[in-house]
């Protein structure tokens, strides 16, 4: 005859089930008040022309968000429709510390005609605010040459490029690429489309010249006239 298989039932311990739901409950707490954590410090970086404000709320972070919520490429994302924004990296950081690196796009000059921006990439924006250290084109270009000046310049160290005041169109019979520009030192200088690139070299010439003004001829011969 076979015996009979005795199952033991397990208590139920109430004591332990206890502790799993305190130690359950003190685990979603403080889950959810991480979440809630908000950012504590946002740092802008490499933005000259656009203000940090500006980018803030672009971003949608002016009220200092969840640090966690706050997803890198969504803000990009947003920042990235600025015009002036050409790239865009978001950085979290210990301490719920945001941290937005903008690379902005050259604004190459102020057409005086329309008040319109030119940027590198060749768009066209109406900024209420003045900006700074940005030339002002100050004449009708036909729009072949005024394309050709924007791509050139583009090729332009941004500090040249702020150091020039005025652009004037200054066509002849046999160059019609030929400009002047007008510098904030004082000097002048006479650039064709197809040389603009040394116009990088401006900072070296310029020590050469001792303290001296005139008039740089860089559209041909690449010579320097001493003003009177």
């Amino acid at each position: 005859m076979e015996e009979k298989k005795v199952v033991k039932r397990r208590k139920f311990n109430f004591l332990r089930f206890i502790v799993f739901l305190l130690i359950l409950s003190i685990f979603i707490y403080l889950f959810i008040n991480l979440l809630k954590r908000p950012i504590k410090n946002i740092i802008i970086t490499g933005n000259n022309l656009l203000s940090d404000e500006t980018i803030i709320e672009t971003a949608s972070l002016e009220k200092y968000p969840s640090f966690i919520k706050t997803m890198n490429h969504k803000v990009c994302k947003k920042i990235d429709k600025l015009d002036l924004v050409k790239e865009c990296k978001l950085t979290k950081k210990w301490g719920y510390i945001v941290e937005i690196n903008i690379v902005e796009n050259k604004v190459l000059f102020q057409k005086r005609s329309t008040n319109e921006y030119i940027l590198e990439n060749g768009k066209k924006i109406n900024n209420n605010e003045s900006l700074e250290a940005v030339p002002v084109l100050i004449n009708y270009v036909p729009d072949e040459v005024e394309t050709k000046l924007i791509e050139e310049l583009g090729l332009i160290n941004l500090d040249i490029i702020e150091k020039i005041s005025e652009i004037e169109y200054d066509p002849t019979s046999y160059d019609t690429q030929r400009f002047i520009l007008y510098m904030n030192d004082g000097n002048m200088v006479y650039i064709t489309l197809t040389k603009t690139e040394s116009l990088n070299k401006y900072n070296d010439i310029k020590k050469e010249l001792e303290g001296k003004n005139g008039i740089l001829y860089l559209d041909s011969g690449n010579y320097f006239e001493i003003k009177e």
